[in-house]
């Protein structure tokens, strides 16, 4: 099975100027543990639920501070056409719990969770109208 039949597809993913408190209500909605972040459509990181924690909340950071500010710029991520047993080896030996997923022409796809078998796939997300 590929890692697109079973990713989250993203089509609106956060940038960076998406507030902390947008973030966390769009990784609410999304059901997922990271979601990437983007500026001027490309790529530049991801922010899960352990970063809003432990570099917003635990620094004292405003909700309304930018998801820039506490995002990883190392992004684990895999190909939309990879075969998704392959996947779930490298989530584990990475202790990850999902990965981003690009094009072959590295162009955002969207999430693929470590438990999308057990959970059947999803639905589309559009992360930021989650956000609003």
């Amino acid at each position: 099975m590929r890692v697109a039949d079973l990713m989250t597809p993203v089509t609106e993913p956060l940038t960076h100027a998406n507030t902390l408190r947008e973030a966390a209500e769009a990784l609410a909605q999304a059901r997922l543990d990271q979601l990437p972040v983007t500026h001027d459509g490309r790529l530049i990181g991801a922010v899960s639920q352990a970063d809003l924690v432990d570099y917003g909340l635990a620094r004292g950071l405003d909700a309304d501070s930018p998801v820039f500010a506490v995002m990883s710029h190392y992004i684990d991520w895999c190909y939309e056409d990879e075969d998704f047993r392959d996947i779930t080896l490298r989530l584990a030996d990475a202790d990850r719990e999902s990965l981003i997923v690009l094009t072959r022409d590295h162009r955002l796809a969207g999430v693929v969770a470590a438990n999308a078998p057990a959970r059947g796939g999803w639905g589309e997300v559009d992360v930021v109208e989650a956000a609003a």
